[in-house]
């Protein structure tokens, strides 16, 4: 994982806590009820544009708001040409609805309200560029198919963000935040300069800039992603090795995935009766080649002269060929059964004569274990942390309260019937 010095100082940071802590609520299952989506905008309404607009002023973001930028485990593209309907071609009652401003509440996880910009305010150039070419219908369509599409991730944030304030001290909270602030200026900064082929600080900015970004921007970002992520990781404590035993049971298990079907080598001379001139002018240039191949002129060679098959300038060859892809049965039955290095008897078919060699051949068997052990053991690590982290975000979902009135698949998150923008 990058800035895996970051996960190891993680690590003993959560050693620190002992056992963990839950905040008390009145109902320690559902946790402090969130208000309705429509208080929430006359609550928030003094407080929009900071979030709206992501204000420098919110600068202890391991002890502030945490509202969403990006998902936490994958980061989502949209380029200028993206439309809505190559996000999603579903249409849904919300399509119909008025338009949403970068300050409407799209979501309540645990009381703290998730706003449009908080979803979507990544994509900001890219919306600014689609503006310019669409329709306001398809625009907004747009909008609303990238919220549709980024909630759910953010969402889980929002719920991993919350579990780790609750969790950590304060003082754990700010050491976790040093170490991200040093990690994004060492690495981040210098990654961001090669990547846009810049040299300096300024320069970054500028480009970044020109793109709807800046370096806060970008490392608000990186805070929230990286100390969520590590989060996760802590806590979902996923097995990172296995041993070889439990490697070779799991391949011994599936073995039939690793089945490696029979194989040959070979070269073709193929005669067609059209080329020839009829079937009676295509049999005397069989008799020649064959004449020609027992004085001892190679196959190949001849398969140059006189083949008009596909690979005739090849000398005729063919690759390993798996059994059961050839058109012609006969033909394959006898690559299959021929001794390597043997010519086969004439095969007459629809529009040819055919002649074909053996070369090599390989029977069928398994890929070596030796082959797939690597990578074997990391499928079954990355299939653990991703059982760990589904019971992670699963135990959150159970204690959480979500409302939101974006149809989001998943079982865990329920819609809210409110009517608010």
């Amino acid at each position: 994982m990058r800035y895996a010095q970051l996960y190891f100082l993680f690590v003993v940071s959560m050693s620190l806590v002992g056992c963990e802590t839950t905040p008390k609520v009145d109902n320690p299952v559902l946790g402090p009820p969130p208000p309705r989506l429509e208080s929430a905008l006359k609550q928030q309404k003094l407080k929009q544009s900071e979030y709206a607009n992501r204000t420098p002023d919110r600068k202890n973001l391991l002890s502030g708001d945490f509202e969403d930028s990006e998902n936490p485990f994958e980061t989502r593209i949209i380029t200028a040409s993206t439309t809505s309907s190559s996000i999603s071609s579903e249409s849904s009652p919300e399509d119909s609805e008025e338009p949403l401003t970068d300050s409407t509440v799209v979501a309540m996880v645990n009381g703290s309200p998730l706003f449009v910009s908080d979803v979507i305010g990544v994509y900001d150039f890219q919306l600014q560029q689609a503006e310019q070419r669409m329709p306001p219908e398809e625009y907004q369509k747009l909008r609303r198919a990238l919220i549709k599409r980024d909630l759910k991730g953010h969402i889980e944030r929002q719920l991993l963000i919350h579990e780790m304030k609750s969790t950590l001290k304060k003082e754990q909270l700010e050491m976790l935040q040093e170490h991200l602030e040093t990690a994004f200026e060492e690495e981040r900064i210098p990654e961001l300069q090669k990547q846009l082929k810049v040299n300096s600080s300024q320069e970054l900015e500028e480009i970044l800039n020109n793109q709807g970004r800046s370096i806060y921007s970008e490392k608000e970002l990186f805070m929230k992603q990286q100390s969520a992520i590590q989060f996760m990781a802590v806590k979902a404590k996923a097995t990172n090795d296995f041993s070889r035993e439990e490697v070779l049971a799991r391949y011994k298990a599936n073995i039939e995935d690793y089945a490696v079907p029979s194989k040959v080598r070979w070269q073709r001379i193929r005669i067609s009766f059209k080329k020839h001139g009829g079937k009676e002018k295509a049999i005397a240039v069989l008799h020649e080649v064959i004449h020609k191949h027992q004085a001892g002129e190679d196959f190949g060679e001849l398969a140059k002269q006189y083949s008009d098959g596909t690979r005739a300038e090849k000398n005729g060859q063919w690759g390993w060929t798996r059994s059961g892809s050839l058109a012609e049965p006969d033909i394959e039955k006898a690559l299959f059964e021929l001794p390597v290095g043997q010519v086969s008897q004439v095969f007459e078919t629809p529009n040819s004569y055919q002649i074909v060699k053996v070369n090599g051949r390989k029977e069928a068997g398994y890929t070596p274990f030796a082959d797939v052990q690597g990578k074997l053991e990391q499928t079954m690590i990355t299939e653990a942390r991703m059982k760990a982290t589904k019971e992670i975000l699963d135990s959150l979902y159970a204690k959480a309260v979500i409302e939101t009135k974006f149809k989001i698949e998943d079982e865990n998150v329920k819609p809210t019937n409110s009517e608010a923008h």
